[in-house]
C-alpha cells in the first residue's frame, strides 16, 4: 500500500496522535496502513487493535481493505466497529447484569422497529400527548445525554421530548429495551463505577484508532479517557474540525483537543492533499474555511476545468431536468456517480417520486416504497442486486444480510454462515432467486415465492425453525402493506427496481447533507440553499451558524468534477443562504 510523504509520516508515528485530515485526503488509507502495521506488533500476544469509525459503511470499507492483506488467523488481532458496537461488545453486553433493571438481559431498540413507535406513543401518553407526529418520532430517535444525564443536542428543541424522555426510558427498561443513547450513557456509567472494566479494555487493546474524531461527544470522550488513564493503550485519532456536523447529536469539535491534551497527543501532523476534487471545488472549499496548510488538488480530478455554478430557477426539479441532468450527460458522467444533496430530507421525497415517474432511477428518501426494516427486505434487495449486476463481491453482501436476518429471527449469531458450508447455502439462495425470476414474474410475485423457498432452504440447513420461515413470508405481506399505505402502484415494480438498493451503481443518489458525509460523487447538485434552511431559521448562536457553515462545506467537498448550488423562487420567503453571498462564496449579491 503506497502512501504519500505526509501520509507515511503520520502512519509511522509511534506517539499518540491527533491527525487533522482535509476532505479527500486518503485518511482511510492511512488508518488501514496503521492498523495492518500494528497487527504485526501484537501478533502472537493476547492483545488486539481497536478501530472505531462513525458508520457501518466505514466499518465494512476498512474490513474489506484489511482483508486483502491479512495473514491466516490475523482477524483475531483487531476489531473494527462503530463506537456503539465497541461499547456494546466491550462494556454493555458483558456487564449489563450490573445495571439495575437489566439483570435478565436486554434488546437493542432502533428507530426502524415497530416497538420504538409503540414506546414513544406510550411515553407521550404519560404527559397527555396522544397523537405523536413524524417529527416527534425523529426527535426521540435523536435523544442524547451528557455525562450528567442531561439532554443535549437537537432534543432540547422539543418540549415533548423534554417532558416525556424519562417515561420513555422507564418504559424501555421495563420491557428490556436499550436505545443507542442509553447504551452510551450506561457504558460511561459502568466504566466510572467499576474500574475493572476500563482495566480490562486497556489491557486488551494496545492501540485504539478513532476515525471522524471531530464528531465525538463528551460521553465518548469520557469512556475513552477512562481507558487512556490506565496508560496501557496508544491512541491514533483522525478528524477535521471543519467537518464536524453532528452537533444535533451532542458532538463538539473542541472535545478533540480536550482529549488530545489528556493523552499528550501530537497535533502538528496533517493531511492537506485532496485526491478527490477539482481545483474549482477546492477553491470554493477554501473560501468557506481557510486551512493551514492550504488544501491542494493532488488527484486525477485536478485536470477537470468545469467551474462551480449557482442556478436559480422556479423549483429544484426544473433545475435538475434543465441544467444538472443535461450537464452530466454532456460530460459523459454516469447517473450512478451523481448526487442531489439537501440540508433536510423533506424536499427529497417529492423530488424522488417525480424523478422516478420520469423514468429516472433514484435511490434515497422516498425511493423505497416499503420500510427498510421489514425482515426479508434487506436479503431480497441483495439477491436482486446480484441478479441485476452479479459483481464478484455480491455474495459477501448476501452473506452479511443472511447473517443479520438469522440473528433477527433467532437471536443467535450463526458465524457458520461465513464458512464453506454457509457459502453453499448462499449459492443455493442465488439459484432459487434466479430460477424464480421469470420474465413474466413481477417483483411482488417473486417476493412471495422467494421468501417461501428460502425459508424452506434455511430450515433444511438448520439455520432457523419452521415457525421462523413463516415470518419471512409474513414480512413480504408487510412490505406490500407499506406500498399500499405509501400509495405506491406496484404493478410495474421490477426486480431491477429492488436491486438498485443493493447495487445502486446506475441510480441517481438523493441524500441529506448529513448522510452524504464520507461519500464522494463525480457530480453534485446541492438544493434548497436558503436562509432559514441552512442555517436553520431557529439558529441564533455563533456556534449554530458555524455548524451550518460546516454542513455546507461538507456538501461542497463531496464533488469531484461538477458542482451546482441550486436555489429556487418557490422558496420566496427566504433569500439564498449567506454562504453563497459575501460571507461565503460570493456567488450572489
Amino acid at each position: 500500500m503506497s502512501l504519500t510523504a505526509e501520509q507515511k509520516i503520520a502512519a509511522d508515528c509511534l506517539d499518540n496522535v491527533l491527525l487533522h485530515a482535509c476532505p479527500g485526503s486518503g485518511k482511510t488509507r492511512v488508518i488501514t496502513h496503521k492498523l495492518m502495521a500494528s497487527i504485526d506488533d501484537v501478533r502472537g500476544t493476547p492483545r488486539k487493535i481497536a478501530c472505531i469509525t462513525y458508520t457501518n459503511g466505514a466499518v465494512h470499507e476498512i474490513e474489506d481493505r484489511v482483508a486483502k492483506s491479512l495473514m491466516p488467523d490475523d482477524d483475531q488481532y483487531f476489531d473494527v466497529s462503530t463506537i456503539h458496537s465497541f461499547c456494546l461488545s466491550n462494556i454493555f453486553r458483558p456487564f449489563v447484569w450490573r445495571i439495575p433493571g437489566y439483570a435478565t438481559g436486554f434488546k437493542m431498540l432502533t428507530r426502524e422497529m415497530d416497538e420504538f413507535e409503540n414506546l414513544v406513543k406510550a411515553a407521550c401518553a404519560t404527559i397527555g400527548y396522544l397523537a405523536p407526529k413524524h417529527q416527534d418520532y425523529e426527535d426521540f430517535s435523536s435523544i442524547n445525554l451528557d455525562v450528567n444525564g442531561n439532554l443535549i443536542g437537537s432534543a432540547l428543541r422539543s418540549n415533548i421530548v423534554a417532558r416525556a424522555a424519562k417515561a420513555f426510558w422507564r418504559l424501555c427498561r421495563d420491557q428490556g429495551y436499550v436505545d443507542f443513547c442509553m447504551l452510551l450513557y450506561y457504558s460511561y456509567w459502568l466504566t466510572k463505577k467499576y474500574p475493572d472494566i476500563a482495566d480490562g479494555i486497556a489491557s486488551r487493546y494496545a492501540l485504539v484508532l478513532v476515525d471522524e474524531f471531530q464528531d465525538t461527544t463528551d460521553l465518548q470522550v469520557e469512556i475513552l479517557s477512562e481507558i487512556a488513564s490506565r496508560n496501557r493503550s496508544k491512541f491514533f485519532l483522525v478528524g477535521d474540525p471543519h467537518q464536524s456536523i453532528y452537533g444535533f447529536a451532542g458532538a463538539r469539535p473542541e472535545l478533540a483537543d480536550v482529549f488530545a491534551d489528556r493523552v499528550n497527543a501530537r497535533r502538528d501532523l496533517s493531511l492537506s492533499g485532496n485526491f478527490r476534487s477539482s481545483m474549482s471545488v477546492i477553491a470554493d472549499a477554501e473560501r468557506l474555511f481557510r486551512r493551514s496548510p492550504s488544501m491542494s488538488a493532488v488527484g486525477e480530478a485536478r485536470k477537470y476545468i468545469e467551474p462551480t455554478q449557482h442556478i436559480h430557477v422556479s423549483n429544484p426539479l426544473d433545475a435538475l431536468t434543465d441544467y444538472f441532468l443535461p450537464a452530466i450527460s454532456s460530460l459523459g458522467i454516469p447517473l450512478g456517480e451523481c448526487a442531489v444533496l439537501s440540508p433536510t430530507w423533506n424536499p427529497l421525497f417529492p423530488l424522488s417520486r417525480a424523478l422516478r415517474d420520469m423514468g429516472i432511477s433514484v435511490v434515497g428518501p422516498g425511493a423505497r416504497p416499503y420500510r427498510r426494516v421489514r425482515l426479508f427486505a434487506g436479503l431480497a434487495e441483495q439477491l436482486c442486486g446480484y441478479l441485476v449486476d452479479p459483481r464478484p463481491d455480491s455474495p459477501i453482501s448476501i452473506e452479511r444480510s443472511l447473517f443479520h436476518l438469522i440473528h433477527e429471527l433467532t437471536g443467535h449469531r450463526r458465524f457458520g454462515i461465513f464458512s464453506y458450508a454457509g457459502r453453499l447455502v448462499v449459492m443455493r439462495m442465488i439459484e432459487i432467486a434466479r430460477r424464480l425470476a421469470e420474465p413474466d414474474h413481477g417483483a411482488l410475485r417473486w417476493l412471495d415465492e422467494c421468501s417461501t423457498a428460502i425459508g424452506t432452504l434455511l430450515v433444511e440447513a438448520d439455520y432457523i425453525a419452521p415457525s421462523h420461515a413463516l415470518l419471512l413470508y409474513t414480512s413480504v405481506q408487510e412490505m406490500k402493506g407499506d406500498m399500499r399505505r405509501n400509495r405506491f402502484d406496484p404493478t410495474n415494480y421490477t426486480l431491477e427496481d429492488m436491486g438498485l438498493f443493493a447495487s445502486p451503481q446506475q441510480a441517481l443518489k438523493l441524500a441529506t447533507l448529513h448522510n452524504s458525509k464520507g461519500r464522494e460523487f463525480d457530480a453534485v447538485a446541492m438544493i434548497k440553499l436558503h436562509e432559514g434552511t441552512i442555517p436553520f431559521y431557529l439558529s441564533s448562536t455563533k456556534e449554530e451558524f458555524n455548524a451550518a457553515r460546516r454542513l455546507f462545506y461538507v456538501g461542497t467537498t463531496r464533488a469531484r468534477r461538477l458542482l451546482m448550488y441550486i436555489t429556487d423562487s418557490a422558496d420566496s420567503r427566504n433569500r439564498p443562504t449567506r454562504f453563497l453571498g459575501a460571507d461565503g462564496l460570493g456567488l450572489v449579491a
